[in-house]
């Protein structure tokens, strides 16, 4: 518990320290763009021929923006299948025909959906209360409900540059593939984050966030969630967006795989081992803004 508190200041005084100099400038000459935005993302990868392999992915976000507030949904699917293919050679070795099979499988799939009510109190702090959905089966998790509130500060708020850090408390509902007798699937935590988003040129901006959770009745189970992105304009509508989201968990969830002998034959029972702790996702998507 020490160790995460003493992560979650961390973080705090590092956003202070990097950020306190673009708040010594007047906030006030800026006038905040209020109203409805919307955004859209397509992401697709398809081979054929010696492979066999094709990924989709969505997302959206919807803002609306008033002088004081700000209400934001956004959600997103990623789904992956590969195909093998098999050849086999039937006739004799001077007159055969090749006979090419191929069995497809799915290999990723995550869903999220997220909305987020924002209240500025002052000039640079505010009170907000979100939900976030998740469902990554190869992660090992079927369905997560995670409920916040909390608060936050307000470093930067201008047209090149917008940086937020908040604290909350929460309140998660988990349901794993394979159930984790050691961990409770409904318990409180704690999260803490940064939101940057900085206009690096006329054509170029840089989107970042980072996430960490603490589970408040197992304090060894931490995750993060880190997301850096550059989209690049194409036209004042169209944008190429690279990204690159890492997902880390120091407790992750659990798999069930069959259980062999030395001679690699099948037992017939099955045992549970951990997921790998870090997960990573890279996407270039065409985006859409409205």
């Amino acid at each position: 518990m020490k160790r995460s508190t003493r992560m979650v200041n961390a973080l705090a005084f590092a956003a202070a320290s990097c950020f306190a100099a673009f708040t010594d400038t007047a906030r006030a000459q800026d006038e905040k763009q209020v109203g409805w935005f919307f955004t859209a993302e397509v992401t697709g990868v398809w081979t054929a021929g010696n492979s066999d392999s094709n990924t989709l992915g969505l997302a959206a976000s919807l803002r609306r923006v008033w002088e004081s507030s700000e209400f934001k949904f956004d959600g997103g699917a990623v789904r992956t299948e590969s195909g093998t293919i098999t050849r086999t050679a039937v006739g004799s070795v001077d007159d055969f025909r090749v006979e090419k099979q191929t069995t497809r499988k799915k290999t990723a799939e995550s869903y999220y959906l997220r909305g987020r009510y924002d209240y500025e109190l002052s000039e640079r702090f505010f009170a907000f209360a979100g939900a976030h959905w998740l469902r990554n089966t190869f992660a090992g998790i079927d369905s997560r409900m995670l409920f916040a509130a909390g608060a936050g500060n307000i470093w930067a708020d201008r047209d090149r540059i917008r940086f937020r850090t908040d604290y909350s408390f929460t309140y998660t509902f988990q349901e794993d593939v394979v159930e984790n007798p050691f961990i409770k699937t409904n318990f409180p935590g704690l999260r803490a984050s940064y939101s940057l988003w900085w206009k690096l040129s006329s054509s170029t901006e840089l989107e970042s966030t980072f996430i960490t959770d603490l589970n408040l009745d197992k304090t060894e189970d931490v995750r993060f969630d880190f997301t850096n992105a550059l989209p690049i304009a194409i036209s004042d509508r169209l944008a190429l967006k690279p990204s690159l989201q890492l997902l880390w968990r120091n407790e992750p969830s659990l798999a069930e795989i069959d259980l062999e002998d030395e001679g690699g034959v099948p037992t017939g029972d099955t045992v549970r081992v951990p997921l790998e702790k870090l997960d990573s996702f890279f996407t270039l998507a065409l985006v859409v803004k409205l």
